[in-house]
């Protein structure tokens, strides 16, 4: 805006609001508020911490300096302090969209559910624009409230209907609730418009059961092609190579799979130096006698192992019996070990053997805590973080009664269905290259079958292509190893009510098929990637 133009309505109605949320305080602490808020903008967070401090100390009480002090706490994820600041807040204005919606998301970040779904109900309460809206379905979204998040979504597309992120989200929610078709046809509005068409591509073939036509194909190719911006190439890239192998077009499809993870691996380094002193770190602290936690954790069902290995699919079948909550991934185990060595000063799991029976028993009640959100309408809820095999010592330690379900899937088939797939942000950067996948499986399993002749009571290895080809059979078995028993209704999965938050959402929702080949179709295609398996195979630790 120039300087002395007039000011826009919308420029006015957000001036309006801040001096209201302001109101209250004297005129020397609006001053600091504000500067608070700058700071905070620009990303200088120390000295907006500081400002902010001057405030708090002469207007404690005040709802919107306990507001930035929340997000304060929030940021730096002290989710205790925020939840105790915004408490303060609410009392005051319980009509503050920001306050109830921070403050749903500190009580969900706390494990407390129902506090969290009724803090998010009164932001919806109050919720006035697209923003607003959108807001609330992302954090709805993050709490596993699908249903939720959906509406809010659509309530931000009945104000800004072109909204880009609110047609993502509301895809998004339709792909985990299993609206194949919705979800695809906000996908193809973008597209249509030009807007964002890199990563609603991606959205539409991440789908998995929705084909693109003919000349769908070819538009998505000619975009990969002339696309010079590197993010939106790998999101087309990965796109067309799923395009190009469901069109039977495998060799230009593995020339762009290879060429999307190249791109991906130059700026997510896997170190394969360190993960091999960390497997022997894990190795290492388990060799010896480790303390147990008291008898806990039978409500809990751990699902593990390397992504796409058929993890959500033995999820989809334990969520159709009457007493499993499918809680999908959780990260509330690797919290818990976070926060442990933190207090102790020392990385996982060079504290383990010195961790007593009582620490255990703390360390599995604290996850029991933060999971308790999932049992509340069923008294067992999985957990199917796949990384969680790293942590399979420390789940033996802190929860004994627990069960675990290692996943597992032929290696080619899992190593090559992991390469085709775009991970979020730092998530699965071994799968980008064939070598790091191959070490990466061997030592998963390895593990697993150490822990599997350990504790056979406690963990179960899990072939998908016996559950795909004897289904009435190993599901018959996965229930009695869950100590839970037989449903027909476990046998008839794709029929669970429940929203799927990762890449298999839409396929696990259909019947079973006889097991899977995609890699075989590629044949001598993919033998650099059966060289590295080989090769980790035959390197296997004692």
């Amino acid at each position: 805006m120039k300087p002395g133009a007039p000011a826009a309505p919308k420029d006015k109605a957000l001036a309006v609001e801040l001096r209201e949320r302001l109101r209250g305080l004297p005129p020397a602490q609006i001053v600091l508020m504000r500067q608070v808020m700058r700071l905070h903008a620009a990303g200088d967070r120390a000295m907006a911490n500081h400002w902010l401090a001057e405030v708090a100390a002469q207007a404690p009480d005040h709802p919107e300096v306990l507001y930035w002090q929340a997000l304060h706490h929030a940021e730096s994820a002290d989710w205790p302090q925020a939840v105790q600041a915004l408490t303060r807040a609410s009392a005051q204005r319980s009509d503050d969209f920001r306050i109830c919606c921070l403050l749903g998301a500190a009580q969900g970040h706390e494990g407390d559910g129902v506090a969290a779904r009724h803090s998010l109900g009164l932001a919806a309460g109050c919720a006035h624009s697209a923003k607003d809206w959108l807001k609330l379905s992302i954090e709805c979204d993050n709490q596993g409230l699908y249903d939720d998040a959906l509406s809010a979504a659509e309530a931000a597309l009945r104000l800004d209907p072109r909204s880009v992120v609110g047609l993502l989200q509301r895809s998004r929610c339709n792909k985990a609730l299993g609206h194949a078709h919705a979800a695809a046809a906000d996908c193809r509005t973008l597209i249509a418009a030009g807007r964002e068409s890199a990563r609603a591509w991606f959205a539409l073939v991440d789908l998995k059961t929705i084909a693109l036509s003919a000349a769908e194909r070819q538009q998505l190719e000619a975009a990969a092609l002339r696309s010079e911006v590197a993010a939106e190439r790998q999101l087309l890239d990965f796109a067309l190579g799923k395009a190009l192998e469901d069109a039977g077009e495998f060799e230009g499809a593995l020339v762009v799979f290879n060429r999307a993870n190249q791109a991906v691996r130059a700026a997510a380094f896997w170190d394969s130096a360190a993960f091999a002193r960390r497997m022997a770190g894990v190795r290492e602290a388990y060799d010896g006698p480790i303390a147990q936690a008291a008898p806990q954790g039978r409500e809990v069902i751990f699902i593990v192992g390397l992504p796409r290995s058929g993890s959500t699919l033995i999820e989809q079948v334990l969520a159709a019996h009457p007493a499993v909550e499918g809680a999908s991934e959780l990260p509330y185990l690797q919290q818990v070990i976070s926060a442990e060595s933190r207090r102790r000063g020392q990385p996982f799991p060079a504290w383990v053997s010195q961790a007593s029976a009582p620490d255990w028993t703390r360390l599995g009640q604290h996850y029991l805590r933060l999971s308790a959100r999932w049992r509340l309408h069923k008294p067992i809820a999985t957990d199917k973080l796949p990384d969680n095999w790293l942590y399979v010592g420390a789940i033996r330690a802190m929860l004994p009664e627990a069960r675990i379900i290692d996943c597992r899937r032929d290696p080619l088939e899992t190593c090559w269905s992991c390469y085709k797939q775009l991970f979020g942000p730092g998530l699965a950067t071994f799968s980008y290259g064939f070598d790091s996948l191959a070490q990466y499986w061997q030592a998963c399993e390895h593990m697993g079958d150490r822990w599997a002749r350990q504790s056979p009571e406690q963990l179960r290895i899990q072939s998908y292509e016996a559950l795909v080809t004897q289904p009435e059979t190993q599901i018959r078995e996965l229930l009695a190893f869950c100590q839970l028993p037989y449903q027909s209704a476990c046998l008839n999965f794709q029929s669970a009510q429940r929203a799927i938050r990762t890449p298999s959402a839409l396929q696990v929702r259909q019947p079973l098929r006889q097991t899977s080949t995609p890699a075989a179709l590629f044949g001598a295609l993919l033998d650099p990637l059966r060289t590295a398996l080989e090769g980790a195979r035959i390197s296997e630790p004692g």
